[in-house]
């Protein structure tokens, strides 16, 4: 980039070359893959997406619901035993806060909603 590419972007104008890179989508759908196709998302409809890998996260990711803020969890990359203890967790923590919880993907996948939120349908 040039001297006259400086002014330009300074003004606004955007270069060839900024042109040709991809946008990056920072929002993401909800779709449910059938298929061995795995991949890690950072949101699902502007709610974030957690992936606990020890026990020790848990608390971390429940500051968030705390704080009045939707999340999901994903166990999916979890062992069986810490599945089940993260989500213990989680349904201790959505009853001392009266949020709710929806799974959105059988044993994978949960949505954890502060009180007085709702799913949109």
């Amino acid at each position: 980039m040039g001297f006259m590419g400086k002014i330009f972007g300074a003004l606004g104008f955007e270069n060839d070359e900024k042109s040709k890179k991809p946008k990056k989508n920072t929002k993401a759908s909800f779709k449910i893959k059938h298929g061995k196709v795995k991949s890690r998302v950072d949101e699902i409809d502007g709610v974030p997406v957690y992936y606990p890998e020890s026990y020790l996260q848990v608390k971390d990711f429940a500051e968030i619901l705390i704080k009045g803020n939707p999340c999901i969890i994903s166990v999916e990359y979890c062992e069986k035993d810490l599945a089940e203890r993260i989500l213990t967790y989680f349904e201790g923590v959505c009853f001392a806060l009266s949020a709710t919880m929806h799974e959105l993907e059988a044993e994978k996948l949960y949505l954890y909603l502060p009180e007085g939120m709702e799913i949109e349908e």
